[in-house]
């Protein structure tokens, strides 16, 4: 029988913000890796170098279940289970009894238009179209994958809104279901078109999924030409004793990030104007001794290219031009802000006003070597731009608002899915070529005992100003340490 999760530990596991452990990195994560899906909407944003857990599809209560019989020849139950407030979701039972096979999947029909997103492994699952910015994704789950992922409470086909499961029919013998749902930004005339296939017998899932403005019946055709070929390849369950270790250390992390988040952050931590900030870990490496000093802070309400040249922006054609009026000044935008990181709704606030933060900064290498070989670009020049909230003993909270971006080709902060935003500027780009310009476009090599003054430059809501800080060395320690982050506050 399915083990029923307390109430509490559902809150652990929605709440959880960790490394990829290997079940998610089977199930979850490769999900997303596989279809190529914009983590930025479906994740719901998870925070930097902590989590890439799939926030909105996995925030659904997972409880017990019945114990089922099995026809003689099934492998699989799949069911939709109502789980209240218009959202439902699936829940399985897998006859581990039975070999659970490797499957292939490959689709004989792609809408036109649409080729391989990845053209060095054009079977990789992916396609868009370049012209209308499409995506079509084709993956598989095979019966110790879904087995791995109901056994931990980890499924990612949950918290699915009862009202937009357009039909339920059969191809190929399949159980299946399609969903259509309306884009996430306000400005997207696309929509999110997901397609489950059920094989019963064989015990294995099939996606097909899309976010593009093809229809839903030509997905439905997609659907219909995928070939399934199961494979002789035995995938093995995973241990009850595996199951119970990684549990375990989900457990230990959250509990070491709960205790973070209540101790928050030390005035002892807020650094000034001209101090030098070092790294709060000891790190093995001889080169990652960079020390920073934030030299000069300035808002500005617009900047014009001829003192901030275009070709120092990280991106300017793409990212920061479709944003900035004639005038220098940033066109308003529309962003959802949620209670918490894991908060699975979201509220829309539209033209939201913004500023640039101008910050000057000096970074020296300490160490004993220099830092970037054909290997590695290199150190990030960069610190994250935050925000705390004040406490009356003088110390700090976390935020207790997150901002996701509402417009689609919105790239100016809270990039890459972060809560956290990086800077949009860097008169100092030492990789300008290929991918590498927007890849490592903030890391530079730092020979040993060089010193490099740059110029950065951040874009904030206006109504943030008062709770921004510069946060250094994000991510330089394990979850399990409670590490003195250095923060400089951006405002006096």
């Amino acid at each position: 029988m399915k083990k029923e999760y307390s109430k509490k530990e559902i809150e652990r596991i929605l709440k959880s913000e960790v490394e990829i452990p290997k079940a998610v990195d089977q199930g979850i994560s490769r999900a997303y890796r596989e279809i190529g899906i914009d983590t930025k909407v479906t994740m719901k944003y998870t925070k930097k170098h902590r989590a890439l857990a799939a926030v909105a599809i996995v925030a659904a209560m997972v409880t017990g279940l019945s114990i089922v019989t099995f026809a003689a020849n099934k492998f699989l139950n799949a069911y939709l289970v109502d789980e209240g407030d218009n959202k439902v979701g699936y829940q399985f039972e897998i006859d581990r009894t039975k070999e659970a096979h490797a499957v292939k999947v490959e689709p004989t029909y792609i809408p036109d238009g649409y080729v391989p997103a990845n053209v060095n492994d054009p079977e990789g699952g992916k396609w868009k179209n370049e012209n209308t910015g499409g995506d079509i994704s084709v993956y598989s789950y095979n019966a110790a994958e879904l087995d791995d992922l109901e056994r931990k409470g980890e499924l990612p086909f949950q918290n699915l809104e009862k009202d937009k499961n357009l039909k339920s029919l059969e191809i190929s013998g399949m159980k299946t279901d399609v969903f259509v749902s309306d884009d996430f930004y306000t400005d997207s005339d696309k929509t999110i078109k997901d397609i489950y296939l059920f094989n019963e017998e064989n015990g294995y899932m099939v996606c097909v999924w899309s976010k593009s403005d093809l229809s839903a019946d030509e997905m439905i055709k997609v659907a219909k030409g995928v070939k399934v070929t199961v494979l002789d390849t035995v995938v093995p369950y995973t241990s009850d004793e595996d199951v119970a270790e990684e549990q375990k250390a989900d457990k230990m992390f959250q509990e070491a990030e709960d205790k973070k988040v209540e101790a928050g952050v030390s005035k002892d931590q807020i650094f000034k104007i001209g101090q030098e900030v070092k790294n709060p870990v000891e790190t093995s490496r001889a080169y990652e001794d960079i020390r920073y000093t934030v030299e000069d802070i300035q808002v500005k309400d617009a900047l014009s290219l001829d003192e901030y040249p275009a070709e120092n922006y990280v991106n300017y054609a793409d990212e920061m031009a479709p944003w900035v009026n004639p005038d220098g000044t940033l066109k308003p935008h529309d962003r959802y802000r949620k209670r918490t990181s894991t908060d699975a709704d979201a509220v829309l606030e539209k033209d939201v006003a913004s500023k640039y933060i101008v910050v000057k900064m000096k970074a020296v290498n300490h160490g004993k070597t220099g830092a970037g070989t054909e290997d590695d670009y290199g150190v990030s020049m960069a610190p994250d731009l935050s925000t705390l909230e004040p406490r009356e003993d003088g110390n700090y909270s976390y935020p207790s608002s997150y901002f996701l971006k509402g417009n689609e080709s919105y790239e100016l902060q809270w990039e890459s899915g972060n809560f956290s935003s990086f800077p949009v500027y860097f008169d100092k780009i030492y990789h300008t070529k290929g991918i590498d310009r927007i890849k490592a476009a903030l890391i530079r090599p730092l020979q040993a005992g060089e010193e490099l003054e740059y110029t950065l430059i951040y874009v904030i809501d206006e109504d943030q100003l008062d709770h921004a800080y510069l946060e250094f060395y994000q991510g330089v320690a394990s979850a399990e340490e409670i590490v003195a982050t250095p923060y400089v506050k951006i405002t006096k």
